[in-house]
């Protein structure tokens, strides 16, 4: 980049000569500009000593441009805009602007939150593009680096604390077992306890919420399975004994099932929420700030 002539540029100049071949007076551009006539004035001096030409000169009809100062104007008219978006953005545009954005988070809160999103969204108006990306160990480093726009977790603080987050909505807990099961219609806790379970952990090593609420009351289930995505617990589950705990957003797949039948969780285990978190450095990128609203939107009535 040359930055050498840049620098011994005003650029107020340049916004004073817009205003006043714009308005073609002084008087009107001082008050659109919040100065004072004299100011103005010799502004517009220094402006025709820096492009070495009058610029404007006096006519019948107040100023006119010189062809020098109608090239510099033109050339305005397309620069002082997106050096006002610098400075100050202006609103995202998802109907005439194209955006890439990068999503992740855990399958459980992707089957909620995702098809909402796609279905108002990705229908052929608007010219965003989401692509999701699958739940790993290495998502904060994914969000530090600018490779994930937007990240969807519980609450359970995984992400550093760094990140800004907002509660989008509340799970609760309910079980899911085979429908020719010998379990009844709910769970007692010493019933949950004495069950085989098949634990959905997307994060490798780490201890779930379930876990963590149980351990709250000095209990422990009995895991004999482990896998990383709820869709696959769900298929595991018909023809056994397991029972599998699920958070209530995938409850209309479990229905949909006739293999599965719903049973009520223990009241040891408590609801919770999912989060969206997104790097600080977006807080006010029109871009990120249009996605976390249609994320905010497009979720706001799972709780009602």
């Amino acid at each position: 980049m040359r930055l050498e002539k840049l620098r011994q540029v005003d650029l107020n100049l340049l916004i004073t000569f817009a205003a006043i071949a714009e308005e073609k007076s002084v008087t009107a551009a001082a008050s659109r500009l919040l100065l004072s006539q004299p100011a103005v004035s010799r502004a517009l001096q220094r402006a025709r000593t820096m492009f070495q030409d009058a610029l404007l000169v006096r006519s019948t009809n107040g100023f006119e441009l010189t062809l020098r100062g109608r090239k510099i104007l033109d050339e305005l008219e397309g620069l002082l805009p997106k050096m006002e978006q610098l400075v100050a953005p202006t609103a995202f545009d998802p109907v005439r602007e194209k955006s890439h954005f990068h999503i992740s988070g855990p399958d459980n809160v992707c089957t909620v939150a995702l098809p909402r999103l796609c279905r108002e969204y990705a229908n052929g108006r608007y010219r965003v593009y989401f692509e999701f990306h699958p739940w790993q160990s290495g998502v904060a480093e994914l969000l530090e680096h600018g490779q994930l726009d937007l990240v969807l977790q519980n609450d359970e603080g995984l992400l550093p604390s760094h990140f800004q987050s907002e509660r989008l909505y509340r799970e609760d807990w309910i079980c899911v077992v085979a429908h020719d099961s010998r379990f009844g219609d709910s769970l007692s806790l010493k019933q949950y306890l004495a069950a085989s379970h098949i634990v959905v952990s997307p994060y490798a090593g780490a201890q779930t919420i379930p876990d963590k609420q149980l351990a709250a009351v000095g209990a422990g289930r009995n895991s004999c399975v482990r896998v990383p995505y709820f869709g696959v617990a769900l298929q595991c589950v018909p023809g056994t004994e397991l029972v599998l705990t699920l958070t209530s957003g995938m409850t209309a797949l479990v229905k949909r099932d006739r293999r599965l039948r719903l049973v009520k969780a223990p009241q040891e285990l408590h609801p919770f929420h999912f989060l969206m978190a997104w790097h600080p450095r977006h807080n006010t990128d029109p871009r990120h700030v249009w996605l976390r609203e249609a994320m905010r939107s497009t979720t706001v009535d799972i709780n009602r």
